[in-house]
């Protein structure tokens, strides 16, 4: 299954620890924040603060809109500034400043006792193609101009922030990017363990 999702498709949630809201992508399954394997989101960073915990899962973080974010992670400060991406546990202890202002970070959240992600972001503005036999591959269009992607020989066009999710596909999937001066597209597989 080859699905399309634009922004309309997304959901608006609260953090899990009520001090702002998410945009959820796309997750596994369940309803609430303490029942899926895994999930995508975008969240609107516009204070200082506290993370939520995430016992038990590993995280993928990338600065998507804005200039920087300071990541106090167990006590190590961490400066990510624009489409730069860090991984660390759910577990951590996890605190931010924003010294430029606010934010928006896109993230991965996924349990690594079940999967084996690959987090992957494009920046190149040839053509390009990746091979993968991913149980879940994600790809979400960060790049201002319409994005060309072909998979095997179906043609999707990804505005910006919209995505794909290409699951329960039991073969090999090409995935080719058509060239674009400016591409940003995030490329997720997740294969179960």
């Amino acid at each position: 299954m080859i699905q399309h999702l634009s922004t309309a498709d997304y959901k608006r949630m609260l953090w899990k620890n009520g001090a702002g809201y998410t945009v959820e992508l796309a997750r596994s399954e369940g309803s609430c924040l303490e029942s899926f394997d895994w999930r995508i989101s975008m969240a609107d960073v516009k204070t200082s603060g506290s993370f939520s915990k995430f016992e038990g899962m590993q995280r993928y973080l990338t600065v998507l809109e804005g200039q920087d974010i300071l990541l106090n992670i167990d006590h190590q400060v961490k400066h990510l500034q624009y489409l730069e991406s860090i991984k660390f546990s759910g577990d951590s202890r996890v605190s931010c400043e924003l010294p430029n202002g606010k934010i928006r970070d896109f993230n991965l959240i996924y349990d690594a006792r079940k999967f084996h992600a690959d987090y992957e972001w494009m920046f190149e503005s040839a053509a390009s193609e990746i091979t993968s036999s991913a149980d879940l591959i994600f790809v979400f269009n960060q790049s201002l101009e319409p994005l060309e992607i072909k998979i095997n020989e179906s043609i999707f066009y990804l505005e910006y922030q919209e995505s794909l999710i290409i699951k329960d596909q039991n073969y090999l999937k090409n995935i080719a990017f058509g060239k674009q001066d400016k591409k940003q597209v995030c490329a997720i597989r997740l294969t179960k363990i």
